[in-house]
């Protein structure tokens, strides 16, 4: 059990290295770069942040909830993700807000990793009656998605730049 929580320690301190170094790069980015989309169909800078907050707040409720239960039936919004961000109007948000919620929801988060009950790690939350995934991997993944999406926003400035 100590590992895992090592694990978690190093994944609770690259989200935070990671995130403030977003926030630091990403503070003064003019708004028509953060209102830009490479294509139709792809978001802007800021709709993938608005993205990653909701992403923060699932899994917050993730991680707390499956501490309290050892199997947890809470719907996925992986396939309505798309319709999350339109529907809270993040390209029309204030930058300054939408970076300060994310940066501030992340370090919960972190926090929080580092607070878990080890004994909870191995709680089942279960996505569809196929598909279920541990409270530790649930952790462990989201630093993962969260590398994935910064990933995404450096490309798409480096897009605006070249347009």
């Amino acid at each position: 059990m100590n590992q895992k929580m090592d694990n978690l320690d190093e994944v609770a301190s690259k989200i935070g290295q990671a995130v403030d170094s977003a926030v630091q790069r990403w503070c003064d980015v003019p708004e028509e770069a953060l209102r830009f989309r490479p294509s139709a169909k792809a978001w802007s800078t800021k709709e993938i942040i608005g993205h990653l907050i909701d992403s923060a707040s699932n899994n917050h409720q993730r991680f707390v909830r499956l501490q309290l239960t050892e199997r947890l039936i809470f719907p996925d919004y992986g396939q309505d993700n798309i319709h999350w961000v339109k529907i809270q109007g993040y390209q029309d948000r204030p930058w300054t807000q939408l970076l300060e919620l994310w940066r501030y929801f992340n370090k919960q988060l972190a926090y929080l990793m580092r607070l878990v009950d080890p004994a909870a790690l191995s709680h089942v939350w279960q996505v569809d009656p196929k598909t279920s995934v541990t409270l530790f991997d649930l952790m462990t993944d989201y630093l993962r998605h969260l590398e994935d999406h910064l990933d995404q926003i450096s490309v798409t400035l480096d897009a605006f730049r070249e347009h």
